[in-house]
């Protein structure tokens, strides 16, 4: 007697949302504020943190990196409480990708 067997289904698992972190120039951010924020938070090189902090600066906005909602949300919720512990309004925004 042969037994038949069904094919295993492979379930598609739905991939997470990626979304993009912006900083949004405050004019009163300091360079070196912006530079912290994106070494310690971002873990941005002193390089790549002085190319973001110059579009931040010159631009109104630089993206810091594309990260799932969940990391998006604490890095710029992060972001956010470092900046009012220091009176900065600095924000980040969150863009769905």
């Amino acid at each position: 007697m042969q037994i038949k067997t069904k094919q295993e289904t492979l379930l598609k698992r739905k991939q997470p949302a990626v979304y993009l972190v912006t900083l949004i120039y405050d004019k009163y951010i300091s360079w070196e504020f912006c530079m912290r924020v994106l070494t310690t938070v971002f873990h941005k090189s002193d390089e790549d943190a002085a190319l973001i902090t110059q579009e931040v600066l010159t631009n109104g906005e630089g993206i810091c990196g594309a990260y799932i909602f969940e990391i998006a949300e604490t890095k710029a919720f992060t972001v956010e409480t470092l900046a009012n512990k220091e009176s900065f309004s600095l924000h980040c925004l969150l863009e769905e990708i």
